[in-house]
């Protein structure tokens, strides 16, 4: 019986453990980050993204709070958002994920890739 409920425990724990994952970027970091070297290593690179996600920015820890700071960080950092946003429209994948999320292309604002080539795109959506 011991051996069951340690089973469960464990297999609940691995289930917890996705959804966290995903949020682990903070608002504070995705703003901070755009612009940055990885930032652009990372847009220089979207065009060939073999899987996307978009995450919308109203879902992250306090980002109401953060409404006014992303509006400011957006209009300032105008053109790598626009480098950004030229490299996903040559990306079918990135374009079917941001159609299929509700936003528009306009509203892509930061990514995140990962070393397989997994991009996670970020909405301002506040």
């Amino acid at each position: 019986m011991n051996r069951l409920i340690a089973a469960f425990l464990v297999a609940m724990s691995l289930a917890i453990a996705g959804p966290v994952q995903a949020q682990s970027m903070d608002i504070n970091s995705i703003l901070n980050g755009i612009g940055g070297s990885d930032f652009l290593r990372a847009a220089s690179k979207v065009h060939s993204a073999s899987s996307v996600r978009v995450v919308r920015l109203s879902t992250l820890a306090a980002a109401e709070r953060s409404a006014a700071r992303v509006k400011r960080v957006v209009e300032f950092k105008a053109r790598d958002i626009g480098y950004l946003q030229s490299g996903l429209v040559i990306n079918p994948s990135a374009l079917t994920a941001i159609k299929y999320s509700g936003v528009g292309l306009d509203q892509i604002v930061s990514l995140h890739m990962s070393g397989d080539r997994a991009a996670v795109l970020y909405a301002d959506d506040l």
